[in-house]
């Protein structure tokens, strides 16, 4: 009764705390508004990265609620560093939602013109008459928001002068600077440097600091009464034992540290190297076949592409058994055949011959201006069959990840098999070139199997394949989206159509991940438009909506909510996109 009654006088005291309204018609989510800052982000000139923000310290008075709930204490103020601009995840700060969703863009406005070395007063001043030089539309919106800011502090009408951040109620229509605190982080050795272990991501951006190892000294040996004591937030050193499993105690630390000091650790544990243990040897891998190409792929320091940087390799299954669909999947794949089916080219009519099924009255009439036996001849019409100019290429992705389970009966890989051979069956009656091909990659490997080829039929050898799949190695995403374009390119067809099917996004060994795989990936796509394909994704992640606006744009990538529905969905999108 006790743990019940304290349960709900703590749900009632951090309702009543609550900063900001509760109002879901008020509030304003990053999410909604993140094109339209991408958009001014862009138009201003910066480049930087949007984010979740983490709360930090501020001051001003808290009501009665707060100091009994102790909260009030941080706030997610949007933070900007030398490459993050680190947004609210969700702004209820004024009764009317518009002004809550200009603050999202005034942000970016200033985001632009912000000088992070100045203080934090200094550094908003300057940059706001900047931006409404830059941005002069937003002039009618920022004189709102600061009549809506002054209204809201009330008795506090005083402006922060030279006080920090910490010091001062939270002023929303400015940016906290946050410059580089750390220096530049020294190259890591190969024991240092997670090789494939499963990471954490925390969802808030993170402030860090890095500190020099210390020394150390002999575990048994007791430490000296004369150090001082410390909090739970201080950087300590401690020799211990590692261990492989993870218990959440990590997490929760990192989540209530306001800045994280970075380490360099010489130790070693199993589970960096776990995923390089579980890959196939070389006896049990599959063939490679052919030479290979070398392909390009994105700096973004650079802001170039660089030659020869990835190795495509196409490799075969060895002596792949023969597969056979289950009863289920194969009414399935019937049902969406017939529905393909009245998709194949359509018979037009060839009009002005000299013998066909009806009357042409256009050229009957433009007959009746001529003379002649010929004129008088070519006058009817009569229905041919017709040939659509399209050709489909689907990429699949076969890493690691699809060894996980998208359900209690299936795992990913197989999930994807059967949209693989769901897809290949509505193709094949539709009359449409078409073909399949895997990708996974290690490091700058690229791992191609080609399923089935433009001039190959849909028959047994290709189910052979399918049932050969297995999930391996990583993602490196932007590879095989170029290797793919070449392909397609290739063919005669005047429209081509590129689909990925994936499950995650960019991620290899060597650091593909983060801001390289998403700028690589997105300049993969660039490119494939640019050479008259109409790329497409298709994605059955949790947090797709995350990565894949950012690759493919808003309109050029789908969600799968449940894995099972994946051939269906497949199958109705390429019905959508080809009409």
């Amino acid at each position: 009764m006790e743990e019940w009654v304290g349960q709900l006088w703590h749900r009632i005291a951090m309702r009543r705390a609550e900063a900001g309204h509760r109002d879901a018609a008020v509030a304003v989510a990053l999410a909604d508004v993140q094109p339209a800052v991408q958009l001014l982000l862009r138009s201003g000139g910066a480049r930087h990265r949007v984010a979740q923000a983490q709360p930090v310290r501020v001051g001003g008075e808290r009501t009665v609620w707060q100091r009994i709930a102790g909260s009030g204490l941080r706030v997610p103020l949007a933070q900007l560093d030398g490459e993050v601009l680190a947004l609210p995840a969700r702004v209820a700060v004024h009764d009317d939602p518009q002004l809550n969703r200009d603050l999202y863009l005034w942000w970016a406005a200033l985001s632009s013109c912000l000088d992070i070395t100045l203080p934090w007063p200094e550094a908003n001043h300057a940059a706001a008459q900047l931006a409404l030089q830059r941005f002069p539309g937003l002039k009618p919106r920022w004189e709102r928001l600061m009549a809506a800011e002054q209204a809201s502090r009330g008795q506090d009408t005083h402006w922060p002068g030279t006080e920090r951040v910490e010091d001062v109620a939270p002023v929303w229509c400015w940016l906290v600077p946050l410059p580089p605190r750390h220096p530049q982080a020294p190259h890591q050795t190969a024991d240092a440097a997670p090789t494939g272990a499963a990471t954490d991501t925390l969802p808030q951006r993170r402030r860090a600091r890095r500190q020099q190892t210390a020394p150390s000294r002999t575990p048994l040996l007791l430490a000296s009464k004369g150090e001082s004591l410390r909090t739970y937030a201080d950087a300590m050193r401690l020799d211990r034992a590692d261990d492989d499993d993870d218990d959440g105690s990590a997490r929760v630390a990192a989540e209530e540290l306001e800045e994280l000091t970075l380490q360099h650790s010489t130790g070693s544990v199993a589970a960096r190297v776990r995923f390089d243990l579980d890959l196939p040897s070389a006896s049990a891998d599959d063939l490679p076949v052919g030479p290979g190409i070398a392909l390009p792929e994105w700096d973004p320091a650079r802001a170039c592409l660089v030659p020869d940087r990835v190795r495509a390799q196409t490799y075969a299954a060895r002596a792949p058994s023969a597969w056979q669909p289950t009863p289920a999947l194969r009414a399935a794949a019937g049902r969406v055949r017939r529905r393909m089916e009245p998709q194949r080219a359509a018979p037009r009519w060839q009009r002005g011959v000299s013998d066909g099924d009806s009357i042409d009255m256009d050229a009957w009439v433009r007959a009746r201006g001529q003379s002649g036996p010929q004129a008088e001849e070519a006058v009817y019409q009569r229905r041919i069959r017709g040939q659509r100019e399209l050709a489909t290429l689907l990429l699949a992705d076969l890493s690691l990840s699809t060894d996980a389970h998208a359900n209690n009966e299936q795992r990913v890989i197989d999930v994807i098999r059967d949209a693989l051979y769901v897809f290949g069956e509505a193709l094949s009656a539709s009359g449409d070139a078409y073909a399949m091909l895997g990708f996974s990659s290690v490091r700058r490997q690229l791992r191609l199997h080609e399923l089935k080829g433009f001039d190959e039929r849909w028959a047994a050898p290709t189910h052979a394949r399918l049932g050969a799949l297995k999930p391996g190695y990583y993602t490196r995403m932007g590879a095989a989206l170029r290797a793919a374009t070449r392909r397609l390119q290739a063919r005669p067809e005047r429209q081509r159509l590129l689909l990925l099917l994936t499950d995650g996004k960019p991620h290899d060994l060597d650091g593909y991940e983060g801001r390289l795989g998403v700028e690589d990936t997105r300049q993969a796509v660039l490119e494939a438009r640019r050479a008259g394909l109409l790329p497409f994704a298709l994605s059955i992640d949790d947090h797709a909506g995350e990565a894949m606006p950012q690759l493919f744009g808003h309109n050029g990538w789908a969600w799968v909510r449940r894995p099972e529905e994946l051939p269906q969905r497949l199958a109705g999108l390429y019905a959508q996109l080809t009409r």
